[in-house]
Order: C-alpha cells, then structure tokens, then sequence
C-alpha cells in the first residue's frame, strides 16, 4: 500500500480532506489502496448514468465560457434544456475575464492543495466570483454550502494565490463563490468571503491535513463513530454487504 501522505507530489483536494473527515476508512481505500467500488444493480447504473449527465453539461459550460463552439447537438435533451438554462443565466460579458476548468494548487508550510474550479470570473474592479454547478437533484441549502469542506478549500486557495497568478491585490471581501443548479434555475446560494472566515478556514484546514498526516488506520479507526455515513457511501457493499443511498451521495471532484 503507498502511503500518499508521504509524498511530496500529493496534493490534498476537497474531495479527499472531505473523505477523511466523514471516514477515515474510506479515505485509505479511496486514496491509498486505490479501490473504485461500483455495482451494476439499476440503481448503482442509474446513479453513474447521472454523473455522465453531469460530466458532460460541465464540458459545455468550459465550452461556454471559453468561447468555443459547444457541441450541443450531440447531448441528452436535459443538458440541453440546462444550457439554454446557462446562457439566459450568463450572458458573456467582454470587461470579464472567464476561467473554466481552472486548476489552482498551492503550497503553504505543510499545507499542500489544490482545487479545480467550474469557473472562475475576474471583473475590472479586481472582484472575484468563482461559480460552481451543481447538477444533482436534491436541492442544496445556502446554510449546507456554507459549511461544506469544498466551499472552504475553494476560497482559502483562490484567496492565498490571486496575486501570484491573476497579479491583483485581492481582498477576501472581494471574492464569493455561487452554486448554481440547473434543476432549479432561477435559485443560486452564494457566500461571501472576509479575513475572518478567511484565518478561520486555514485553522481548519491545517488542523485537518495534521490528523490526516498522523492517523493510525489500524488503531485510531472506530467504526462506530463514522456508521451514520455508511448509507451514504459507495463503500458500503464493501463494508457491510449493503445497499447504498444513491440519493444522497454528494457529487465528487476527480480528485
């Protein structure tokens, strides 16, 4: 088994410090012993059915906002129906400058991250939004964003690297990222960023990359403090011989 944590290469995304935080078991099956756990019962194929779904409205939007021809007619009529979501939603603007599939990685004393952006937009007045679709069912809250392991990652890199690589003098008052759904297109959570949150968020992050670095997978790991996460994971066939909530399973970066 390679111990990832080890290497100087390995950069810790939100997906996998998210991994950890719901079960540090999965973490060492996803990301050290390299396990991809899937089932062909009709709802594990209707499950990864959607994340296609979602996989190819991403490409579209990159396509969007890259400027691109974006290759619409070959998609399911839900993407298309999403896209001409998109485009009422975002109308092009010349004075912006537009960032999809944007990956950006950092490295701070033993803090090593990286995150790859849907979007991100920087406008004349050196504001930054970074933008993030989200195309599963179930509808998201603004307080649940808020409080998500990616929404504070995503901020806390772009805020530590804005001046290195976009060469402005970014404030974190200046920046906020909105979640976008298609399937309810005229809703959007957007939060908004401050050198508080900002100190705050490093505390955690750091605090987490430490556990992570010196957790003991044979000794430290109780299963029952992390049971109430089995429902929702892709694992739980492994673990448990059991069914698995699609449902709620959150949506992944590749990371």
């Amino acid at each position: 088994m390679l111990d990832i944590r080890k290497l100087k290469y390995f950069y810790y995304s939100q997906n996998s410090l998210n991994t950890f935080s719901k079960c540090p078991l999965k973490f060492k099956l996803k990301y050290m012993e390299d396990i991809a756990w899937r089932n062909d019962s009709p709802l594990d194929l209707e499950f990864y059915n959607s994340i296609k779904t979602g996989l190819d409205f991403h490409l579209i939007c990159e396509r969007y906002f890259s400027n691109i021809p974006i290759g619409i007619e070959c998609c399911s009529e839900e993407v298309i129906k999403w896209t001409e979501a998109l485009k009422r939603k975002m109308l092009i603007n010349k004075n912006y400058l537009y960032f999809p599939e944007y990956e950006i990685k950092m490295v701070k004393d033993h803090i090593r991250l990286q995150a790859k952006y849907d979007l991100i937009i920087i406008k004349p007045d050196g504001g930054i939004e970074i933008w993030d679709w989200k195309t599963e069912n179930r509808k998201l809250t603004q307080v649940e964003m808020e409080k998500r392991v990616q929404t504070i990652v995503y901020m806390y890199v772009i805020m530590e690297r804005a001046k290195d690589i976009f060469g402005i003098d970014v404030k974190a008052e200046d920046i906020k990222m909105t979640f976008w759904q298609p399937h309810y297109e005229h809703q959007e959570l957007t939060v908004c960023y401050s050198r508080d949150i900002h100190m705050k968020n490093e505390e955690y992050i750091e605090k987490l990359i430490r556990n992570i670095k010196d957790y003991n997978f044979e000794e430290d790991f109780n299963k029952e403090l992390y049971s109430k996460q089995c429902k929702f994971c892709e694992f739980n066939y492994f673990c448990n011989n059991e069914k698995v909530n699609f449902n709620i399973i959150e949506e992944s970066d590749s990371c």
